[in-house]
């Protein structure tokens, strides 16, 4: 004889089969948070932050000081604070500027702080591989003249001058863009040595140069007849990138990078290292969007 089943049973599977369901949805989106968090969780149990750096681009950014035996510089100083604020020991990797991004799709490094600006791994060798954290710093272009020559101040006032810029770099692009409407007004000497340019312009062989203001900043601790004058060109944000798939990770970092702008600790780097400024206010508020975007060219070679 068929059996049917009552109106309490049906309910009855019909609410078992809503746990089921229920719960296998919960056990699937536990295993993806599993896997989101998975990045910040292995550096949490490894216990150190591998962060890719390069030494080799000299001062004010990263540097080896001879008289600590170590890193210095305003970028090893905020890589110490996240890795700080993510209760880390900092692991620093020293790996040449141009294969750090290889290095970081390879997970041999966990992030990279070393000179790149918003939008620099953008193009299709690397498009969709990283994300880019919020900006630490925004460098600027400035002109470092001899004090002798402080009344240059504008780029007007180097109509007819001879201006030294490292190729490719953002101080080129500024000059480049400027000559472009002015039937190159501005005489360019453009090279990858920028020793040999502050050579030339202590000698008087050149009567400026454009450079970025860490770099300019920098020199005019070593070279006491040196001097910056006039205002900043061309602000462009510089960030950390981590691997895009590693969200948890991002996330840390971003945070810690925040805490630190937020609580000061930010504008006491950059203060201790002469590089703040009006344009750095805006850090604390806003991501910047620089309209020009220039093509970073560390200063290797560059004496520290």
């Amino acid at each position: 004889m068929r059996r049917y089943a009552s109106p309490w049973e049906s309910i009855l599977s019909g609410l078992i089969l809503s746990a089921g369901i229920f719960v296998g949805a919960l056990f699937h989106s536990s295993m993806h948070l599993a896997y989101a968090d998975g990045s910040l969780a292995n550096v949490t149990r490894r216990g150190h932050l591998r962060v890719g750096i390069d030494a080799s681009v000299g001062g004010t950014y990263m540097f080896w000081n001879p008289k600590t035996q170590y890193y210095d510089g305003f970028e090893w100083e905020i890589a110490q604070k996240i890795a700080e604020k993510m209760r880390l020991e900092l692991r620093p990797i020293n790996i040449p500027w141009g294969v750090q991004p290889d290095r970081l799709a390879a997970r041999q490094i966990d992030l990279i702080l070393s000179v790149r600006e918003q939008g620099g791994l953008d193009g299709d060798q690397y498009k969709d591989r990283f994300i880019e954290t919020v900006p630490y710093y925004l460098s600027s272009q400035r002109i470092l003249v001899r004090r002798e020559s402080a009344r240059i101040s504008t780029l007007r006032d180097l109509i007819g001058k001879r201006v030294g810029v490292v190729a490719n770099s953002g101080g080129a692009a500024v000059i480049e863009t400027y000559n472009k409407n002015r039937g190159n007004a501005i005489r360019v000497f453009s090279s990858r040595d920028i020793n040999r340019m502050l050579s030339q312009l202590s000698d008087r062989t050149l009567d400026a140069m454009l450079l970025d203001e860490p770099v300019a900043i920098w020199q005019i601790e070593k070279h006491p007849n040196f001097t910056v004058v006039g205002e900043s060109f061309l602000p462009i944000a510089l960030v950390a990138i981590v691997n895009k798939d590693d969200e948890s990770l991002y996330k840390a970092v971003n945070q810690a990078i925040s805490q630190i702008k937020y609580e000061g600790t930010l504008e006491l780097i950059l203060r201790r290292w002469k590089l703040w400024g009006n344009s750095q206010k805006s850090l604390k508020s806003a991501v910047a969007s620089p309209v020009i975007r220039s093509t970073i060219i560390c200063y290797f070679g560059v004496s520290n």
